[in-house]
């Protein structure tokens, strides 16, 4: 893989009126594929902000970003994952019910035998509201990774 994954200029995201918060300001860098990167940062830093940004789940107040090529990162949100940190998974569906969605919602790109090595020994017939954090972290990650993206991220 060569290219680059992620690239920011001067980004910047601002929440309230009139731009009263500002989670994250002037942030450059520029991450080529094909690598491993870590955000080390203090609370309130604008790590989460980054990758929901870079996820397509928010737009930036100033500054660009370009995923996999892309000024408009929800452009290629089928070939992103992303796991956040409050990992939002159906409470009521079971194991099996919740890979057999991630496979409906990813057509042509899901890998079965992926998702089932990563999901491991999590019994397919319990129900997500009682998995423990490490295995709803484990499904999550199933869910991911089973959709062979492009570009991991992980909050």
């Amino acid at each position: 893989m060569t290219g680059v994954a992620i690239e920011a200029h001067g980004l910047g995201k601002t929440y309230g009126r009139g731009g009263g918060h500002r989670a994250l300001h002037d942030c450059s860098f520029r991450l080529p594929a094909g690598r491993v990167c870590a955000l080390v940062g203090p609370n309130g830093a604008g790590k989460s902000t980054l990758l929901n940004l870079a996820a397509g789940l928010d737009r930036p107040s100033a500054g660009s970003l370009t995923v996999l090529g892309s000024a408009h990162p929800g452009d290629v949100r089928d070939r992103i994952a992303f796991v956040s940190q409050d990992k939002p998974l159906y409470p009521q569906l079971t194991v099996a019910d919740t890979l057999w969605a991630g496979a409906q919602l990813n057509p042509g790109r899901w890998d079965r035998a992926t998702a089932d090595r990563i999901a491991g020994a999590l019994p397919d017939k319990a129900r997500v509201r009682t998995l423990s954090g490490g295995q709803r972290t484990r499904l999550a990650l199933a869910l991911a990774l089973g959709k062979r993206p492009e570009l991991m991220l992980h909050g």
